[in-house]
């Protein structure tokens, strides 16, 4: 989140897609500050893996 909100604090009020419980994340930069509850698992489209230019899907 740091690059659309450099240095402050980005809260996230969400429900769960599969149970409708709610769901919080606190974050500053790239510092987790707060997960609600804490077994909440996240997944994403991007990869986290540093790989090279010739083997990335992701530039």
């Amino acid at each position: 989140m740091r690059w659309l909100f450099p240095g402050q604090e980005v809260r996230i009020d969400a429900a769960c897609l599969d149970c409708g419980d709610p769901i919080v994340v606190r974050m500053r930069d790239e510092e987790i500050l707060e997960v609600t509850p804490p077994e909440t698992v996240g997944h994403t489209v991007r990869s986290f893996v540093k790989r090279s230019a010739e083997t990335s899907a992701f530039r």
